[in-house]
């Protein structure tokens, strides 16, 4: 018992050395984000991310001017009825009806109830729980598909639902909701991480048997960054924890092996000559440090997450923008993801805070 404390307190000492040397960066791109009308910001996926990544910085540096932009951001959107807001009964973007881009902002705003409670917050999150929970079209197996009637896994999916499902079932005493969660991680596992590398594929549709044959960057972030969310309330003895860990730690190796001498990872992970990809990148920092600081995995990893944040911030933060990410990305063929343009997206500023928010928390 006495060498496990000693072990505990020498960890703990070990990450309190640990600061973060460019939250003034950081702060320049929260800055520059709630300077944006908030009717400018849709009620979508990327701008979903962007709020998420808002209100979890917001933990870290405890700045009302963040509260306040995200609360008008939501009371705005919140003038709608829930059904259009979730495209339930129509198509929203297209032909997508109940497309799950529409999940992540009802995310965002359940972390704004944690900080300023108000009933229409609880409402977004319940109902788009419950459309998650009782109406979305899912596989035989139980994985959620990307749209009503795609009948796809795309791996962006997890984190639309995995954080909105966790943080609601916890709040709420409702397990199976974290349940689901961890099962849509183990569902997706099995349908497209490689069992050689680690690494996921994009997309896998259950009716056609077809998949994506390349391993996508965001993509990766987007699963590392899900289960990083689950195991952060599961405790060790759960039944879904050791399976969750382990699909992690073959991620976390096949990671180790692509990351460049800057300390990115390219939008083909396989791929070096593909460009380096910020968002992706931001995503494994944030993932990996969450990991760490909930002793999930060994303190050694956040070596590979520091080296990653600083060539984030040394080459790619202009003007509070975080530059070097890919536009929104379909699961297609090789040459596809490599054309696809790179620029400033509001998931790219949603990955950037998110990673900004567990840079320093480790103290």
């Amino acid at each position: 018992m006495a060498s496990r404390i000693a072990s505990a307190l020498l960890f703990a000492l070990t990450l309190a050395a640990q600061t973060d040397p460019y939250t003034d960066r950081a702060r320049e791109v929260a800055d520059r984000l709630i300077q944006t009308p908030v009717e400018s910001i849709a009620y979508n996926w990327g701008e979903g991310v962007q709020m998420m990544g808002l209100a979890k910085f917001h933990e870290r540096v405890r700045d009302p001017r963040y509260t306040d932009f995200l609360e008008a951001w939501a009371d705005h959107h919140l003038k709608k009825d829930a059904t259009e807001l979730l495209g339930v009964n129509r198509g929203v973007l297209g032909e997508r009806t109940g497309y799950c881009g529409h999940w992540a902002p009802s995310a965002a705003i359940y972390l704004l109830h944690d900080l300023r409670p108000k009933p229409a917050y609880q409402a977004i999150a319940r109902r788009t729980v419950q459309f998650i929970a009782n109406e979305m079209e899912r596989s035989p197996d139980g994985g959620l598909g990307h749209w009503q009637g795609s009948h796809q896994l795309w791996v962006d999916t997890l984190f639309m639902a995995c954080p909105l499902l966790t943080h609601y079932g916890t709040k709420h005493k409702q397990p199976e909701h974290v349940r689901d969660a961890a099962k849509q991680i183990m569902v997706y596992a099995r349908h497209l991480q490689d069992q050689k590398t680690g690494l996921f594929y994009h997309m896998a549709d259950w009716q056609t048997g077809d998949r994506t044959e390349v391993p996508w960057a965001r993509g990766n972030g987007w699963v590392l960054m899900s289960i990083a969310d689950v195991l952060e309330v599961l405790e060790p003895m759960h039944p879904d924890y050791e399976p969750l860990l382990h699909i992690a730690e073959k991620m976390l190796a096949g990671l180790k092996q692509t990351q460049d001498a800057q300390g990115l990872w390219h939008t083909l992970l396989d791929d070096p000559t593909s460009y380096a990809e910020t968002s992706a990148t931001a995503m494994v920092v944030y993932g990996t440090l969450k990991l760490v600081r909930h002793q999930a995995i060994p303190a050694r990893h956040a070596a590979m997450a520091h080296s990653a944040w600083k060539g984030i911030n040394e080459g790619y933060v202009k003007e509070g923008r975080l530059l070097g990410v890919s536009a929104g990305t379909s699961p297609k063929d090789r040459a596809f993801y490599r054309n696809v343009r790179l620029g400033s997206e509001t998931w790219g500023t949603g990955a950037y805070l998110l990673a900004a928010s567990e840079t320093a928390r480790l103290r």
